[in-house]
This record gives C-alpha cells, sequence and structure tokens, in this order.
C-alpha cells in the first residue's frame, strides 16, 4: 500500500479514538503511521505490514496500560463536590451534637451532626460523611484511620 494510504488510515483511526476514548484506535493510528513512514521509504509494503503489526501489539500492550494508569486513574487529587470534602477539616461554629449544630468547612458554613457526643464551639472537626446537606462530623482528635 502507498503510504497515503496509511496516513489516511492513521486518520481514520485518530477519529475512531476521539469517539471511543478508548485508547485502543490510538494504538493503531500510531502503527499506521509507522506503517506510512516504512512505506514512504519504498521498502516492500510487507515491511510496512510489519512495522504495523509490531507497533500495533507494542503500543496496545505496553503503552495503553500505561496511560491508562496516568489517564484514568482515581486518586484523591481528583475528587470533586462533596467527595472532596470527606475528611476535610472544619471549626465548629456553635456547638455540634447528634442534632444539631455549625461548622465552618473551607469558607463555608455548614450544618453539622456530631457522630458521636457533643462538641463545643471552637474545636477543630474532620468531617467523616455528608448526608444531604449536613456534614457529619467528629473532633479531629478523636479520628481513628480504619
Amino acid at each position: 500500500m502507498h503510504f497515503w494510504v496509511w496516513l489516511a488510515l492513521a486518520g481514520i483511526f485518530v477519529v475512531l479514538e476521539i469517539l471511543t476514548m478508548s485508547l485502543i484506535f490510538a494504538s493503531f493510528a500510531l502503527a499506521a503511521l509507522i506503517a506510512a513512514f516504512f512505506a514512504g521509504l519504498w521498502i516492500h509494503s510487507i515491511a510496512a505490514w510489519l512495522g504495523f503489526a509490531v507497533a500495533s501489539v507494542l503500543t496496545l500492550g505496553i503503552l495503553r496500560p500505561i496511560a491508562r494508569k496516568y489517564l484514568f486513574s482515581k486518586n484523591s487529587e481528583s475528587r470533586t463536590g462533596i467527595d472532596a470534602l470527606i475528611g476535610a477539616l472544619g471549626v465548629c461554629i456553635t456547638e455540634v451534637n447528634t442534632e444539631d449544630g455549625r461548622i465552618r468547612l473551607q469558607n463555608e458554613t455548614w450544618s453539622a451532626r456530631s457522630v458521636e457526643g457533643s462538641i463545643d464551639a471552637g474545636v477543630a472537626v474532620t468531617v467523616m460523611a455528608i448526608d444531604g446537606a449536613v456534614a457529619l462530623v467528629l473532633p479531629a482528635s478523636s479520628n481513628v484511620d480504619s
């Protein structure tokens, strides 16, 4: 095949990758570019096909897992919304008990309930969970890692 056919295939694979975001077609696009390079050098067409096959296997087997690890990883830095508030530190504005209370959490005032007992105003707390619009808290010093 001519090098422009390989380039066209690479373009098609790029479009398919954009539509699927699976990183499979990106591997094929890279392999097609390598095959286009070999075809452009006017090396026998078998070399282009071998280049495509080897590059496909290598990118699918080596590069794809590495790329997936970094592109689709879920870590604590990527938490958003209320998930990002779990484990955050706040300060009691009023007394917080198992029924009611107010805390200052990330420069906002939140309704809060103590998970256990009563917590005095001014005490640092850690958010253990969010129940609707209410933060469930424990004193920061009494938190135990599970």
